[in-house]
């Protein structure tokens, strides 16, 4: 039988039983207890054969058993953090069709339109409980993300627990991961890194270190965290990577940074590069995650200020094709596109069929097109150039502002808007949106509220801009040169 995702957990918790598999702010899960807590939890779904499952919960150990419990029925899971806005975060449960959401108490009330499994602050091993059979299957999917696409409609990437697994393999060879590792699970569950971090640790037998939102959310938290847990290993976007630039000293057992989501400079890392290995890594939703490494202590960067975006790990293959999806000669520019393991299944919601970045070349190979511009160097790496569409990077995460655009144009006080990216002295993205107001008593909070209740809120511009009209070229369209530009420093960042 093929292995899944489940399966090959269950290889790690019977080798590496007694070690410790989560660290949380409360206690220390081992590696047998984490499994047995998956049949606790499994054992008292309400449906025993669900097809996907919303997990809406803090992270923790629990979050976790949950997401492995759907796994071993044989279901795919769609994880939202729970401060997600509320409307999003229906629409993409809804449009997903899943049978339940896993949640807890305090979160209850935002998702009455759903059956609902509640995990309470007691919840534990039943002892008595005998081991629940495995249903998980290699061939179904494992998980759903969303992600901005290039049509301006948010869609579902549903990925197979073959891709996982290759990826987990890869990035345990990648970044040499043992069972003495300690990796920090850092990254909203929005975002594919999650599934970096959760699998790539635990399907090599390290030990994830999980800190509270709060902690998250304060650097210096974060660190003595690290410190306290032994933490090796931090992957994040590369803001994350900055606050650690700036620190005197990192914690003892950290060795390796990974940054993800984002171009990375030498400014950003230079500090780092002195006291651990970092890497530079490039990826998407649409090849599970990572495809492509670079270890920026052994590189230089590129006459662009950015690092390269490296090597196809193992089970990737890297393509640039042109337009026409035919191979550009070698060192010429092209769209960076990739085959091999990692290629999701494919997409799910409305505006599935608008959408040509998954599909299949002439020859039967099924690729990934990531919309970015690039070429290969002389050493085999890849270089990233430039977008070819309006996705722009905020906090690594994609956007698409054409989607920013129309949930502005929803707000009764907007009569027409453009939305434009810049970077700040660091490289980091933020949006502007240039609004022509229905009237002049425009209510700014007014706007802002209502785009909070289906953006979030990385995707609310910075600042705003009001004209009298828009100006446009010949063509009819926008003309973005004649904006005028805001400037943000670093320091406001």
């Amino acid at each position: 039988m093929k292995p899944t995702l489940y399966s090959r957990f269950k290889e790690v918790a019977k080798a590496h039983a007694s070690n410790p598999a989560i660290i949380d702010e409360r206690n220390v899960v081992k590696y047998e207890t984490l499994d047995r807590l998956t049949d606790t939890m499994l054992s008292r779904f309400p449906s025993y054969v669900p097809a996907r499952v919303g997990i809406v919960m803090d992270h923790s150990a629990e979050m976790i058993a949950a997401i492995l419990a759907v796994l071993k029925c044989g279901g795919a899971f769609v994880a939202v953090d729970p401060d997600f806005p509320r409307e999003r975060m229906n629409r993409f449960l809804t449009e997903c069709g899943i049978d339940f959401v896993v949640t807890q108490p305090e979160y209850a009330s935002a998702l009455y339109d759903f059956r609902q499994f509640i995990v309470g602050k007691n919840f534990s091993v039943d002892e008595t409980l005998h081991e629940v059979p495995d249903r998980s299957r290699a061939d179904r999917a494992a998980y759903i993300l969303y992600t901005s696409t290039t049509s301006g409609y948010p869609l579902g990437v549903s990925v197979g627990n073959r891709q996982v697994l290759a990826m987990a393999e890869a990035f345990g060879k990648t970044f040499h991961i043992t069972p003495d590792d300690v990796v920090m699970q850092f990254s909203s569950s929005v975002v594919n890194i999650f599934i970096q971090e959760v699998f790539g640790t635990l399907l090599n037998g390290a030990t994830l270190a999980i800190p509270s939102a709060a902690t998250r959310s304060d650097r210096d938290a974060l660190v003595r965290f690290a410190d306290d847990n032994y933490v090796s290993i931090i992957s994040g976007f590369p803001y994350l990577m900055q606050e650690l630039n700036t620190l005197p000293s990192l914690p003892l057992t950290l060795r390796t940074v990974i940054s993800s989501g984002d171009q990375l400079a030498p400014s950003a890392v230079g500090h780092l590069m002195e006291q651990v290995t970092v890497y530079n890594t490039y990826g998407g939703p649409e090849n599970t995650v990572f495809s492509t490494a670079y270890c920026c202590n052994d590189g230089v960067a590129l006459p662009n200020g950015q690092y390269p975006l490296g090597k196809p790990v193992e089970g990737v293959e890297v393509m640039i094709l042109d337009d026409n999806l035919r191979p550009v000669a070698p060192g010429k520019t092209g769209e960076i596109c990739f085959a091999g393991e990692f290629v999701a299944d494919g997409y799910i919601g409305d505006h599935r069929n608008e959408m040509n970045t998954l599909t299949t070349l002439e020859d039967g190979t099924r690729i990934y097109r990531t919309g970015d511009m690039g070429r290969v160097l002389a050493d085999g790496s890849v270089a990233y150039l430039r977008r070819k569409d309006q996705e722009v990077n905020i906090f690594g995460k994609r956007v698409v502002t054409d989607e920013v655009e129309r949930a502005l144009k929803a707000s009764d006080e907007v009569k027409d808007c453009f939305v434009m990216d810049y970077q700040d002295e660091k490289g980091s993205a933020y949006l502007v949106a240039y609004v022509v107001p229905e009237s002049s008593s425009l209510r700014l909070s007014w706007v802002k509220n209502k785009l909070a209740q289906y953006l979030p809120a990385y995707m609310i511009p910075e600042f705003f801009v009001l004209l009298r009209q828009l100006p446009v070229n010949a063509a009819g369209k926008v003309n973005p040169l004649a904006l005028p530009v805001v400037l943000k420093d670093a320091i406001a960042g």
